[in-house]
């Protein structure tokens, strides 16, 4: 049970990190007020040993994964579609990053400031084509990291619904990211010349 637990402290605490503001997982180090008591009272306890014996040391990854592609926060709600979904990409992020870079830049006619481009408070082609399944959320997440486009999206883009959602999405989950930074930037210069 106590495996169990510390799943439950790891998952209350990416929790927080994607529902709340004021809470940085990696700020805190993951650590939450969650009592061994409240652990064993939940209806949903055996949810959580049971993700920590599949998943072990990638526990983590299994929360991320499903915090950043479901609707609901649950565990109950949770899968291992999300997380091999997610694993696929995350090993695969230099491919898919290409695939990504080579997709925007023929929607901008090779053009890559066109990329992020905002005309009349509309969101530009980076977030349309996100939004359209097209590209994924670690492209966006990376071009963040290396652009910084976030504060100028802030600024120029209109629209009170989907960006705000979306750039929390970005932003909490950018962290837990991993890659090759300067790969990824030796395959965009490539993709440019």
């Amino acid at each position: 049970m106590n495996e169990g637990y510390e799943a439950y402290k790891k998952y209350l605490a990416l929790k927080l990190h994607f529902t709340r503001d004021d809470y940085d997982f990696f700020k805190f180090n993951g650590q939450t007020k969650a009592s061994y008591e409240t652990f064993i009272q939940r209806n949903d306890k055996y949810f959580f040993v049971k993700a920590a014996r599949k998943y072990g040391d990638s526990v983590v990854d299994f929360f991320v994964s499903n915090f950043i592609s479901s609707k609901s926060p649950y565990i109950k709600d949770f899968n291992n579609d999300a997380y091999l979904d997610r694993q696929k990409r995350i090993d695969g992020i230099s491919y898919y990053f290409e695939r990504d870079m080579e997709q925007l830049l023929r929607k901008s006619q090779k053009d890559f400031n066109k990329i992020f481009k905002i005309t009349r408070g509309q969101h530009p082609i980076l977030l349309k084509t996100y939004l359209a399944k097209r590209i994924t959320l670690e492209t966006v997440c990376v071009l963040e990291n290396m652009l910084k486009y976030i504060k100028d999206f802030d600024r120029h883009i209109s629209d009170t619904i989907i960006w705000p959602s979306l750039r929390t999405r970005i932003m909490k989950y950018k962290p837990f990211i991993k890659y090759n930074e300067t790969k990824l930037k030796w395959t965009l210069k490539k993709l440019l010349t």
